[in-house]
């Protein structure tokens, strides 16, 4: 008894420390602190700045601070096991070298310069020139976590360097309810998309992921993305994953595969033109209507 709530009084304590610690993660300057051109850049009406960039041209004390903004965003969701990450003292999610050349989406406050939404596209952890059906290929998460082979799905021959892996798109769960809280999952996408068509214009390229039916797979079909989910049930969590909690959720995620991009860049120039507005309402709504008009347009 007296083993249990020292444990839980510790836990308590480890996740007042990280919420208190990372309740306003800043990156002063960042749009001058970035090395070399960013992959994408928009400023927003509402004073939101959203940069894409690859970690490597970040400072690490930043890349640092990103990663704390992942623990705690996903803290704050229930979405972690915070028993593990308490026993680990953890202040930031695990990372390594491996994210110098992940893009990073950074959605921050100009004027405060907080940071207020994220995503990702990762690269393979696998050795230089490996394939996608080779013994040597490190399994993306995704593979790992519905026991996938991509080989099965793109092609065994398929360089692993050519895939991406798109996670952690979100918004500060704290952020108050406003015009730049309504845009600025919108503005993560916008420049998560952006390295999506970069990364799509290469030969054989895919982006691949998870997601629920109603939540980030069908926004990616309001961008654009001809989505192909694959209903493939995930394996049950390892009670070992830090993240093993973001599976007890009522609605299941489905991987998908994202290989053309060829018709994102119609929804991408509709979407500037929205987010630059400042109008209020609903950005989805707003989209839906462009796909239907496109859609009617060619009917």
């Amino acid at each position: 008894m007296t083993t249990a709530t020292t444990t839980g009084y510790a836990t308590a304590s480890y996740r007042e420390r990280v919420l208190r610690d990372t309740a306003a993660i800043r990156l002063p300057d960042l749009d001058s602190r970035v090395d070399g051109e960013p992959l994408f850049r928009s400023a927003s009406p509402e004073g939101l700045l959203t940069l894409t960039v690859r970690g490597a041209q970040l400072p690490p004390a930043y890349l640092d601070d990103i990663y704390r903004f992942r623990l705690a965003q996903y803290l704050k969701r229930g979405w972690l096991n915070e028993g593990l990450a308490a026993a680990a003292d953890l202040a930031a999610e695990p990372y390594d070298a491996h994210a110098l050349q992940d893009q990073h989406t950074l959605v921050v406050e100009e004027d405060t310069w907080r940071l207020r939404g994220y995503g990702t596209l990762a690269r393979t952890r696998s050795p230089e020139r490996t394939l996608l059906g080779d013994d040597a290929h490190r399994p993306f998460v995704v593979e790992r976590d519905y026991g996938l082979r991509l080989a099965d799905e793109l092609g065994p021959a398929t360089p692993a360097d050519r895939v991406w892996e798109g996670k952690r798109l979100m918004r500060d769960y704290a952020m108050d309810r406003s015009q730049a809280a309504v845009s600025v999952p919108w503005w993560v996408y916008r420049g998560w998309a952006e390295g999506c068509l970069q990364a799509l214009a290469v030969d054989g390229a895919a982006i691949v992921g998870d997601g629920k039916p109603n939540g980030a797979v069908l926004q990616l079909a309001m961008l654009g993305f001809r989505t192909r989910t694959l209903d493939v049930p995930a394996l049950p969590a390892d009670p070992t994953d830090l993240f093993a909690p973001m599976w007890d959720q009522q609605q299941r995620s489905y991987p998908f595969i994202l290989t053309h991009g060829d018709a994102l860049r119609p929804t991408m120039d509709h979407l500037d033109a929205i987010l630059a507005s400042g109008e209020t309402g609903s950005v989805a709504a707003r989209l839906s209507a462009f796909q239907e008009a496109r859609k009617e347009a060619r009917t």
